[in-house]
């Protein structure tokens, strides 16, 4: 597990977290809202990139899941979810075969980001039996040709 965290964390991270997934439950969860789930956790723009980003083997609930341990990977390197803050205000965006996905922070969480300097990504690999584990980092924004300031 740490080979795969060492090769797809950045370097340059100010603060982290991880959340492993069970895809069963997270299937379960689904299936039992009836899709409740995905409209309440998140927004518009990341279901449609899930949808587009689905293939056979991953459909986008799967995808979803994914995003959500991310998510949850945020809110753990932020120390907490602030008040008034949604899980709609971490944006991740659903990169599949990529080693880091883009999240974008909003409201209380964006300020949190903009005052220190930080960006926010995340990624997620899947470890068999049904599960993935999902990080996020904070780290200093990369300049234009991929390195750190």
């Amino acid at each position: 597990m740490s080979e795969i965290l060492r090769a797809t964390m950045p370097q340059d991270v100010h603060a982290a977290g991880i959340d492993l997934v069970d895809m069963c439950r997270w299937d379960l969860a689904v299936a039992r809202t009836k899709g409740e789930l995905l409209q309440r956790v998140f927004t518009l723009a990341e279901r449609r990139t899930a949808e587009d980003r689905a293939d056979a083997d991953t459909p986008h609930e799967r995808l979803l899941g994914k995003a959500f341990g991310v998510k949850e990977g945020v809110i753990k390197a932020v120390g907490g979810l602030p008040v008034d803050t949604s899980f709609k205000d971490i944006e991740v965006e659903v990169a599949p075969g990529e080693a880091t996905w883009p999240v974008r922070l909003h409201g209380a969480l964006g300020q949190w980001a903009a005052a220190r300097g930080l960006e926010m990504v995340g990624g997620a690999h899947d470890l068999g039996d049904d599960m993935a584990a999902a990080w996020a980092a904070a780290r200093t924004p990369e300049e234009p040709g991929g390195s750190t300031p």
